[in-house]
């Protein structure tokens, strides 16, 4: 596949020393929607200000759709939308006035029926003629996407979409990103909410520091870094865990009724077989054995406090 984005050692760095972004380097193909996962300061929004041309780069190349952002500032920048954190929309214009503006400042001609059509995926038909004032968090949400859309991008950056909203309107945004996908556009997402990574992306990117720490598909993350943890509970409550043991490295519950044994999928012996067979021959009593699979939070969690210890 093709890649819309090509990201080349971007750094930015302030006047006052601080590096928001150090050498990140990512290649984005067409069609695929990127989960880019950070805490506050990580470096996700000037990531992409500095691809939308919001903010310059202190040194790298960034290319959208092979233009460079810098050379071909204007070709590059008509291939992106962009829907900001901020719900920053006049309040007493008119939702489809708002989207027609919009699609005028990229120089489009005026095209009533791909409005009309992008409202509808939205929709937003039905409140054409409303006032944003009257509009709902979530509706709002809708006419920034649409906005974003008017001048028919091929690459939609939603930067935090979903923040401050319900989980039941966070769901209705997926699918509605999940839409948008099928019809072609490229999405790059930046979420706190580990869900939505696992809900929509194709693809997960990790942030810290402004550093990139790894970009991978989502299955193959998962294979690779996950972890099973096998829950073993038991009929009578434990002061501590026997000596006989000790070898297995388990975590006892603070209610002292159950294990925790951790073990790598990927080893070729998961020492759950003789783990059960010394549970029995401490005279522990099973009531039940539970397996949990690690989610993309604990591998996130992971990640980042390692990046933390090694810059301790």
């Amino acid at each position: 596949m093709t890649a819309i984005l090509e990201i080349n050692d971007l750094r930015k760095v302030y006047a006052d020393g601080f590096k928001a972004l150090k050498g990140v380097s990512l290649e984005i193909e067409e069609g695929e929607i990127i989960a880019l996962l950070g805490p506050n300061g990580a470096g996700k929004t000037t990531l992409i200000s500095t691809v939308c041309g919001i903010t310059q780069a202190s040194g790298g190349t960034v290319c959208v759709g092979g233009f460079d952002i810098k050379k071909d500032f204007r070709a590059a920048r008509s291939m992106i939308g962009l829907v900001p954190q901020e719900v920053n929309l006049e309040p007493f214009e008119r939702v489809i006035n708002t989207v027609r503006f919009s699609r005028g400042l990229f120089g489009k001609a005026k095209d009533d029926e791909k409005v009309e059509a992008i409202l509808r995926q939205l929709s937003l038909w039905e409140k054409r003629d409303n006032q944003i004032r009257e509009l709902s968090g979530g509706m709002k949400r809708r006419v920034l996407i649409a906005k974003a859309l008017s001048h028919e991008p091929r690459l939609l950056f939603l930067d935090e979409p979903t923040a401050g909203v319900d989980v039941e309107l966070r769901k209705d945004m997926w699918e509605i990103v999940a839409g948008l996908k099928a019809s072609g556009v490229t999405i790059v997402l930046t979420t706190h909410y580990i869900e939505e990574a696992e809900a929509i992306a194709d693809r997960v990117g990790v942030i810290a520091k402004g550093e990139l720490l790894l970009i991978e598909e989502k299955s193959e993350l998962m294979k690779r870094m996950g972890q099973k943890q096998l829950q073993v509970q038991l009929t009578q409550r434990l002061e501590s865990i026997p000596a006989s043991l000790a070898t297995y490295n388990l975590s006892l519950a603070p209610d002292g009724c159950s294990l925790t044994y951790t073990y790598d999928t990927r080893g070729e012996r998961t020492g759950i077989t003789s783990l059960l067979a010394d549970v029995s021959a401490a005279g522990l009593v099973l009531r039940d054995v539970v397996t949990r699979q690690s989610s993309l939070e604990d591998i996130f969690v992971d990640l980042v406090h390692r990046e933390e210890e090694a810059e301790a």
